[in-house]
């Protein structure tokens, strides 16, 4: 099972992707990159995740393979425009750990890498793997995150969709931010607190579960075996 994020170190994994892609592993992908990902791995057994409450056009870009088609896991208060990219039958909706309701429950550290995160753990089989790959928590590059990717593209550009939450990506390095209609973006200090939590959890998951990050800083625990990424 490999968990994609959105973050730099994505762009020099692709021979990673490939060779869980051919070895017929589960992607867990981060919503913000899941056209880009469907598009250039169509073969890719990708299950999309998404807590935005907001209304965004992340998933409108999914590629409409019926012959593989896209299963989406959202979060119980995801705006119904969030999923309209998403096959008829293809939608799981999720709550969140502590809320009522009878919807599986899966743990957020605040991020939806983290809830990924809890997801894999809870269904990957015993004694399994699971893969990091863009699970990024410093930009050293200082890249905005995200290059846009557009249809005349190189496949080597970002893996990301052309939307204004590039922006959101930017002020992610500052101390706080709050738009117009009133939504916070989580700031540097929020994925920093994201990153802890996500630590704590690792640090109780049992011992036969073994975790590969390919991000430069990433988790560093011990028990999470970091390997540099081969391909550009």
């Amino acid at each position: 099972m490999a968990l994609i994020g959105a973050g730099p170190s994505l762009d020099y994994a692709r021979g990673e992707i490939e060779r869980l892609a051919a070895a017929d592993a589960v992607f867990l992908v981060s919503d913000s990159v899941a056209a880009a990902f469907v598009k250039l791995y169509p073969r890719a057994r990708a299950m999309v995740f998404t807590v935005e409450l907001r209304r965004h056009a992340y998933l409108l870009r999914l590629a409409g393979n019926a012959g593989n088609p896209t299963h989406v896991m959202a979060y119980q208060k995801a705006h119904e425009r969030n999923l309209r990219g998403a096959a008829a039958g293809h939608v799981t909706r999720f709550k969140i750990a502590g809320e009522p309701g009878d919807l599986p429950e899966l743990y957020s550290p605040g991020t939806v890498l983290g809830v990924m995160l809890a997801y894999a753990v809870q269904n990957v089989a015993p004694q399994g793997e699971i893969h990091l790959i863009g699970a990024d928590f410093c930009y050293i590059d200082n890249q905005v995150y995200s290059r846009f990717i557009l249809p005349h593209a190189p496949a080597t550009h970002r893996l990301a969709t052309y939307e204004t939450w590039q922006l959101e990506m930017a002020f992610k390095k500052t101390s706080g931010f709050i738009t117009r209609g009133g939504f916070a973006i989580r700031t540097g200090f929020e994925l920093m607190q994201a990153r802890e939590n996500m630590r704590e959890m690792l640090k109780k998951i049992p011992a036969d579960l073994h975790f590969v990050e390919y991000s430069p800083v990433g988790f560093d625990l011990d028990r999470v075996e970091k390997r540099v990424p081969a391909s550009g």
